[in-house]
């Protein structure tokens, strides 16, 4: 006799669908799965970029201001107080302005003790209402230092006012002219009609 045929081994039967429907599910499942990475990877980015998210608080410390508990008398509760507003504290520049009449600070002192020398010389002048104001309170230093009548004052007297002759002869009559007076040695007093030209306030500054 011929050859005997050989065993063919048989595939096990696989219908035509297997194959495609298990990769289609495979696929899906990695879809949702690189879908859902995706998702968690930029919430975390997310979160860690916030000032206010959980990735924040958990990568960097919390950092504590020193607080000080006050018990009140009649309150149980404990309230915290911050120390850096008490320790921060500005005082404000109140009472600190003062006329600058238009004039830088060279201008402006030149101009006040011309005008003080010449109150002092003529016992009385005539000037805007602002520069009356203004010049008072130096006049009123001057005759304070003659009446104080020391070498220091006479130097502080001779550094402000232009006329030496006249600081000599302030030092002489102030003691005796307001020998009984502490304080308030000139008076201002408006004028009725203001300055032709440009209509500026008028007054007149004097010796009492």
């Amino acid at each position: 006799g011929g050859p005997s045929p050989q065993p063919t081994m048989e595939m096990p039967y696989q219908s035509l669908g297997t194959a495609p429907s298990t990769n289609r599910r495979r696929n899906g499942v990695l879809a949702i799965c690189a879908a859902a990475t995706i998702a968690l990877v930029a919430g975390a980015f997310y979160l860690g970029r916030s000032d206010e998210g959980l990735g924040m608080k958990f990568m960097t410390p919390a950092v504590k201001t020193p607080t000080m508990s006050v018990m009140s008398p009649s309150m149980s509760v404990m309230k915290p107080v911050n120390m850096m507003d008490t320790a921060t504290s500005v005082n404000m520049r109140h009472k600190k302005g003062f006329k600058k009449l238009g004039r830088p600070a060279d201008q402006r002192k030149a101009l006040i003790r011309g005008l003080v020398t010449e109150v002092l010389r003529h016992g009385r002048i005539t000037t805007t209402t602002t520069r009356a104001k203004a010049i008072r309170r130096y006049v009123d230093k001057m005759i304070g230092l003659a009446k104080r009548g020391d070498l220091h004052a006479r130097r502080q007297a001779f550094g402000f006012i232009y006329d030496k002759q006249l600081v000599k002869n302030l030092f002489i009559e102030a003691p005796k002219r307001y020998a009984d007076r502490p304080g308030g040695y000139t008076r201002v007093k408006k004028e009725l009609l203001p300055r032709r030209g440009d209509n500026a306030e008028l007054s007149y500054i004097e010796l009492v």
